[in-house]
């Protein structure tokens, strides 16, 4: 997901509770945030491909996004009004 982003010249800000260390090795080029709610901050849209339990948590943390589009490769993300929401996995 993050070298086909890269490849259309998206600007990612990544965040994984468990991940971020082998991301960073192989990923070292993109920039890392220590919570979900900083990787929303002020984004153009957001992709989901894990279903870490904080991620279920999350709700008006999308209201920080520039452009509260959400594609969640996961079905963890409860869908509302007030974001785009496009689920992959159903």
């Amino acid at each position: 997901m993050i070298e086909l982003l890269k490849e259309r010249g998206a600007e990612i800000v990544a965040y994984d509770p468990v991940a971020v260390a082998p991301m960073q090795e192989r990923f070292p080029d993109i920039e890392y945030v220590s919570s979900a709610a900083a990787a929303l901050d002020s984004a153009d849209g957001t992709v989901v491909v894990t279903d870490w339990d904080e991620f279920a948590t999350l709700d008006e943390e999308f209201d920080t996004m520039a452009t509260p589009v959400v594609v969640d490769g996961r079905r963890i993300i409860e869908p509302r009004d007030e974001i785009t929401y496009v689920g992959l996995t159903w």
